[in-house]
């Protein structure tokens, strides 16, 4: 259970003696939605992220199990990564319509009188921002948009890297998908919770599985760049995690494989408030299930080689998302630790820390380098180039469809809800968004903060009751 304790009377102590601050911060209040202090605080084990509000007393999220990953990580983190960079990745809340009533749905989908996002807006928007972007055509269900079809054309032409996140279901029609890559869509991130049906039951109402089959079957006919994005409800469906891996290991045309933790977004606010999954704890469900292939010792290593690639390229990215990659091979995949020297590597990953306060123009040399060698160490040349691409991707935009057929990568995500947003680490979220609703916001944190205040501060009018899926 991700939400560990309730509101307390401001001023009451947990024992002081048994909590250590790992950092102090400004959040938010996950009752008012107010921003309020807040510190990072390990307690018995746990990493949390408190909140004492002056009206409503202390809570507390669960960010981590494993309090030095956490806090080596945390420092690792604001060590290298500067206050804020420039945001180059953008949701696009197209509409909040849904084709679907999924009891976990985080989008509030169908519960609010919310205008698309017109081209007009969008155009506005694109005029406004100078360099190549990346759009992440979101909503509740980006398909149900009108003007789908000319918003990919839109940003294709302006050179933008188009991406859509769908439940799939309109994407059953190949000849809408081949529309869709004519007009330039580069990449599709569908949600995929697993196999069963009697899992889709209980997160999205419905059985999911035939209709998967044929959207899968028509992304790999078009090759079109998928990214399977698995939500993860406690006690549900985390034996579902290996299963999609090996999938995608066996599909090239799969680059990426997300998995999500349930939050307290939208509808899952209150009827899933006890089974919310932390971005970490994801990482202990996938070394079970692949019976330590992927291992949270190397996750370790790998992220800080992530997060200083992001500082030598000053790309924005959140704390609270992590990241592994795994190799395909004959009968499956290998974990990305058999073919780069990891251990060789970190403690270059520590100087590279120190030498970045100095000099930013010999650190990203020094750190490009190591990397380099740490691959040749174990004879990954193949990975190498694998390795430069994908470096040369964090720096001019990240296009799945770029990724060379060896290369999967994992991502352990979450989406920011009032109880873990953290107002410093919301100034590197690793996107922004454009809605009608809350406006242009460069960090998404803050857009989902801002619409729980605009849901609960009743301005927004509800749609009329019975209002199905449009």
């Amino acid at each position: 259970m991700s939400d560990v304790g309730t509101a307390r009377p401001t001023g009451a102590s947990d024992d002081d003696s048994r909590v250590v601050t790992l950092r102090a911060t400004r959040g938010t209040c996950p009752v008012c939605v107010e921003v309020v202090d807040a510190r990072v605080v390990e307690v018995d084990g746990q990493v949390l992220l408190e909140k004492s509000c002056p009206h409503h007393g202390r809570h507390r999220a669960l960010l981590s199990r494993h309090p030095r990953y956490f806090a080596e990580l945390l420092e690792f983190f604001h060590d290298v990564m500067p206050e804020s960079l420039p945001q180059r990745d953008f949701i696009l809340r197209l509409t909040a319509r849904c084709n679907m009533r999924c009891p976990i749905c985080l989008a509030s989908a169908d519960e609010y009188q919310e205008e698309d996002l017109s081209q007009d807006a969008l155009e506005r928007f694109l005029s406004s921002r100078g360099r190549r972007l990346k759009l992440d055509l979101m909503g509740a269900e980006p398909t149900l948009h009108r003007d789908l079809e000319e918003i990919v054309r839109l940003a294709h032409d302006r050179g933008h890297i188009t991406a859509l996140h769908t439940n799939g279901l309109e994407l059953q029609d190949p000849a809408r998908l081949e529309r869709l890559v004519a007009a330039g869509l580069d990449e599709v991130h569908l949600q995929f919770d697993g196999f069963a049906d009697e899992h889709d039951l209980v997160l999205r109402g419905r059985p999911m599985r035939a209709a998967r089959e044929r959207v899968l079957a028509s992304l790999e006919q078009h090759r079109v760049a998928t990214d399977l994005v698995v939500t993860v409800l406690r006690g549900l469906n985390e034996a579902q995690m290996e299963p999609v891996l090996a999938y995608a290991a066996a599909h090239p045309f799969v680059k990426e494989v997300f998995y999500l933790g349930c939050r307290r977004l939208g509808r899952a606010t209150e009827d899933f408030k006890d089974d919310c999954v932390a971005p970490d704890e994801l990482i202990d469900d996938l070394e079970r299930e692949t019976g330590g292939r992927v291992a949270r010792r190397d996750v370790r290593v790998f992220q800080k080689l992530y997060f200083s690639l992001l500082a030598a390229f000053r790309v924005r990215k959140c704390l609270y998302i992590h990241h592994y990659m795994v190799v395909r091979s004959k009968g499956g995949y290998r974990p990305v630790a058999e073919l780069v020297d990891l251990a060789y590597l970190e403690p270059r990953l520590e100087r590279f820390r120190r030498l970045l306060r100095r000099s930013r123009a010999l650190a990203a040399p020094y750190l490009l380098l190591h990397a380099a060698v740490a691959v040749l160490r174990r004879r990954g040349l193949p990975l190498l180039l694998d390795g430069a691409l994908l470096s040369l991707m964090l720096l001019l935009g990240f296009d799945l469809s770029r990724i060379k057929r060896r290369v999967i990568l994992i991502g352990f995500i979450t989406a920011c809800d009032p109880w873990i947003h953290d107002v410093e680490v919301a100034a590197n979220c690793g996107k922004g968004e454009v809605a009608g609703d809350v406006g242009t916001h460069d960090a998404g944190a803050d857009a989902n903060v801002a619409r729980e205040r605009l849901h609960r501060s009743g301005q927004l009018p509800r749609r009329a009751p019975g209002h199905g899926p449009a």
